[in-house]
């Protein structure tokens, strides 16, 4: 289980934004992601500069609010 990392509205969001972008195949460029969602390993970066939730990411957006 992942450690319950606390998050504010914003990166809330954008960890939601990230999920449905990717969902529906949309690009993430556009996509502000904070230096907190990075160095807590929730979103990563490709190598053509697109975010992207990694499994931590997503398990942390599986535990809710």
């Amino acid at each position: 289980m992942t450690k319950k990392i606390q998050l504010n509205d914003e990166q809330w969001r954008t960890l939601e934004a990230l999920r449905d972008a990717l969902a529906k195949r949309r690009p993430t460029n556009a996509i502000k992601v904070s230096s907190r969602l990075r160095s807590n390993g929730l979103v990563a970066t490709s190598r053509d500069g697109a975010s992207m939730l990694t499994v931590q990411g997503l398990s942390r957006l599986n535990q809710g609010r």
